[in-house]
């Protein structure tokens, strides 16, 4: 399967990945009602906007609570997992004026776990609400969960995450559910990083132990190093 012109120079774009995740494991997190936690930075008028990954309790509720409930913010319905959606609704207002902030050229949105599942629901926020800002915009889901509920994301929706990318390590169990059986998928193709020295381990059997942050980190450094990964349909 062609690789997306994005990961050509493979080398040079696994340092970015490999920067934004430590980024976005770092940041300085902002909290919200219904547990949602974002962050975000403006360098040389790019926008980066960070997630954060589950950390208590309430982001286990909300992860938990899969029901698909329609949302028709931005004009086409579709039906989201309706824990991230009330997650990434409690945290939008914090957001909204710094996102349509005309100085800002570029945006990168970035989420790990439970806020990759945000990530991908503000993506779609900003290339809605910005249009003049869709072709440099780029989007990254460390061990995205599944939030699009459907047989197939709409053709009228797609190009809403044609430069988001939901990233798998090896075989993370995170990334395999809400289970395609109980109607999700993901909103793109996923980015799979083969990590040889995980892969034996793990490559036959979902595992939760290659979602953990250090292991992440580890396959980034490889990929780093010597890039291989593939790009899937999920």
């Amino acid at each position: 399967m062609a690789v997306p012109q994005i990961f050509v120079y493979r080398g040079i774009f696994m340092k970015l990945l490999e920067d934004l995740y430590s980024r976005c494991l770092n940041a300085p997190y902002i909290h919200t009602e219904n547990d949602g936690d974002y962050f975000y930075e403006i360098k040389n008028n790019i926008l980066y906007l960070y997630f954060q990954c589950t950390h208590g309790g309430d982001d286990w509720k909300n992860n938990l609570d899969f029901p698909a409930v329609p949302n028709s913010d931005m004009g086409i319905k579709w039906r989201c997992h309706r824990g991230f959606l009330r997650v990434w609704e409690s945290i939008k207002p914090f957001l909204k004026d710094v996102i349509m902030d005309e100085s800002i050229k570029g945006v990168y949105i970035v989420g790990y776990s439970h806020g990759a599942a945000i990530a991908t629901l503000a993506h779609e926020y900003v290339w809605f609400n910005r249009p003049n800002l869709r072709n440099n915009m780029k989007g990254f889901g460390f061990g995205c969960p599944r939030c699009y509920w459907g047989f197939r994301v709409k053709k009228s929706l797609k190009e809403r995450w044609e430069n988001f990318y939901p990233i798998r390590n090896i075989n993370d169990l995170v990334t395999h559910v809400p289970p395609v059986l109980f109607g999700f998928r993901h909103v793109h193709k996923v980015v799979e990083l083969e990590n040889p020295d995980l892969k034996k381990e793990y490559k036959k059997v979902p595992s939760i132990d290659v979602h953990y942050p250090v292991n992440y980190q580890y396959s980034l450094e490889k990929e780093s190093e010597h890039p291989e990964f593939y790009v899937r349909e999920d």
